[in-house]
């Protein structure tokens, strides 16, 4: 007979453990004490979650009792002066739940933490320690995670850097396809923007570094893309129209002096200074055609769009109780068929 009850989660959180506390507790081996725990018959089954941040162990109880192996000496001695979290049935099922739609991770819905409780599950199928009961809390659990993705488009909401300043370059202006884009640099922010940029059907995309030979590595993986040489830099900035640079200089990249003479007034420049410390001339933002940003306005668009994740979860919660509704109809039609 299968019981919601049987299913329980034990872990340590992130909040409260830190890196150094979590690398403590892994060198404990837990997964050999969870192991020892089925061996011995204290549970019948289970699921071990381990990322990064992670560290979390779904069982199944069988026959067992919770409070029973709670007490055992084996299990107060394995997790003693530690912060664990237990929760058993009903509540587990909806935490696993909403670890698999992202309403835990740092970033809110990201799609890597489904993908590891599906790589955890497969591998505890491999394994053959985890149970038909859990099978289906799982396998109902990864169809969740799927369907609420999909119907909440939670993912569209981009949180990395690259894609919030290519979102904040597609708000500032409304067609991409016919512009000019200039890079600086080509470090991994850099590279990723132009990547976004070629997905996104830009066709006329220049990029330069002040080591020409690292650039033109960047143009064998992006074929349509053009190298110039740094010293030709500040003439490609007036003929382009987007100016994005994010190179490692300690100082001024982009100086007024030196491109006031040769910018047209005819047109308007989106110049966007990804770099720390700036590469760009702030007096350049001076110029009625020129709209100049920096990191702080990306991270404007960046917390706007934390905060349209949260109202996401909210709003598309229902989905976690309705799929946890079915769960319960599921095993009762199940238990009703095995009387």
């Amino acid at each position: 007979m299968m019981d919601i009850n049987n299913f329980v989660v034990i872990g340590i959180s992130h909040l409260e453990y830190d890196t150094v506390k979590r690398e403590r507790f892994i060198s404990k081996k837990p997964e050999k004490f969870i192991k020892s725990l089925k061996e011995n018959g204290a549970i019948k089954g289970y699921v071990n979650l381990m990322t990064c941040l992670r560290i979390e162990f779904y069982l199944d109880l069988g026959e067992n009792n919770l409070e029973d192996l709670v007490e055992s000496k084996d299990f107060k001695d394995f997790f003693i002066d530690e912060k664990i979290f237990i929760k058993k049935g009903q509540e587990a099922v909806e935490y696993l739940y909403k670890v698999g739609c992202g309403f835990y991770s740092i970033i809110k819905g990201e799609d890597q933490i489904l993908a590891q409780i599906k790589k955890a599950y497969q591998t505890a199928l491999d394994e053959k320690i985890t149970t038909g009961f859990l099978n289906v809390i799982f396998n109902k659990g990864i169809e969740l995670g799927k369907k609420f993705r999909t119907e909440s488009q939670i993912s569209h909401n981009a949180l990395s850097l690259e894609a919030i300043s290519l979102k904040f370059i597609k708000d500032t202006i409304n067609i991409l396809e016919n512009k000019r884009v200039l890079i600086l640099g080509i470090g991994d922010l850099a590279q990723s923007i132009l990547h976004l940029l070629v997905k996104e059907n830009v066709k006329n995309i220049t990029i330069t570094n002040r080591t020409e030979h690292k650039a033109l590595e960047i143009k064998n993986i992006y074929k349509d893309v053009d190298v110039i040489g740094f010293d030709n830099k500040n003439q490609t900035v007036a003929n382009s129209d987007i100016i994005i640079s994010a190179t490692s200089a300690p100082h001024l990249v982009l100086k007024k002096s030196e491109l006031e003479d040769i910018l047209s007034k005819e047109k308007k420049y989106i110049f966007l200074d990804l770099a720390v410390p700036r590469d760009i001339d702030e007096k350049l933002g001076e110029f009625e055609n020129i709209s100049l940003f920096n990191l702080d306005d990306v991270w404007e668009v960046y917390n706007k769009n934390v905060k349209n994740r949260e109202d996401i979860l909210v709003k598309y919660e229902f989905l976690i109780f309705k799929q946890i509704e079915n769960l319960n109809k599921w095993f009762y039609w199940k238990n009703k068929m095995e009387i």
